[in-house]
């Protein structure tokens, strides 16, 4: 099964009531839920973060906040995060920002510094445009930390996000290819989407729930299948003295 969801930001609002409006029909129009911006470095705190994770809380939309990475102290951007309210699991939004090419040695102190407060780094979104101008470093450490990757790749089309994702090519579009050692968990495959009358960032993941993906349900366990015990196909003794009934069972059972 296929779910999308949104990748939203300041840039995408007017005002609160936008914010609330666009929810308010994200769930009715088919979208699984949603992730927004919370902060970026250690210097910028979206101003629309906490309408946006206050309605989804009150309204049953699963959704997950994101931070974007640059080179500022670790340390810092964890603590501008957590001030404008972050979520528990968040994702790393990792590209140019403020003219920074952070590489992964960065990726990495900065998600120390987010396990250290507390905070699980359940995302990583770094488009495969991005991890080849940082020298297309290995990702393979990704699964072993259970840190998901995000891939990003545009084929082009605007309209319904599930037209879009069908022009790509679907489960097999090319946002699903591996790289760095590491297979996409979700795809970023268009920033034209059109979804409550706004066009925006649409991302694609491959489950039946979403809260998997963000972090707030386990994932699903499949029991081991325990084969049935081979049917009894012996007669049993008597339980009385007669030995002839006794003879008649064990000749039954030796021509069984």
């Amino acid at each position: 099964m296929t779910l999308f969801f949104p990748d939203l930001s300041n840039n995408n609002w007017s005002s609160d009531a936008d914010v609330t409006s666009f929810l308010s029909q994200l769930l009715s129009s088919g979208f699984a839920g949603a992730s927004h911006k919370v902060t970026e470095g250690n210097y910028y705190q979206d101003p629309y973060w906490r309408t946006f994770s206050t309605y989804c809380a009150a309204n049953a939309i699963p959704y997950i906040g994101y931070h974007c990475l640059t080179n500022d102290d670790p340390a810092s951007q964890v603590q501008l995060y957590q001030a404008n309210g972050g979520t528990l699991n968040v994702m790393i939004d990792h590209e140019t920002f403020n003219g920074q090419n952070a590489n992964l040695d960065q990726f990495w102190a900065v998600t120390n510094a987010f396990n250290a407060a507390g905070i699980n780094v359940q995302l990583e979104y770094l488009p495969q445009w991005f991890w080849s101008t940082i020298g297309s470093p290995d990702l393979s450490a990704f699964s072993s930390s259970s840190i998901i990757l995000v891939s990003s790749a545009y084929p082009g089309g605007t309209g319904y996000a599930s037209a879009i994702y069908s022009g790509a090519g679907g489960d097999t579009g090319e946002g699903w290819a591996a790289y760095g050692g590491c297979t996409p968990g979700a795809w970023q495959f268009t920033d034209s989407a059109t979804i409550a009358g706004k066009s925006v960032d649409c991302n694609a993941y491959l489950g039946t729930n979403i809260g998997v993906l963000f972090g707030t349900s386990a994932a699903p366990v499949t029991p081991p299948v325990t084969p049935p015990a081979p049917a009894n196909t012996y007669l049993g003794l008597p339980t009385d003295d007669s030995i002839y009934s006794a003879l008649a069972a064990l000749s039954a059972q030796w021509a069984a």
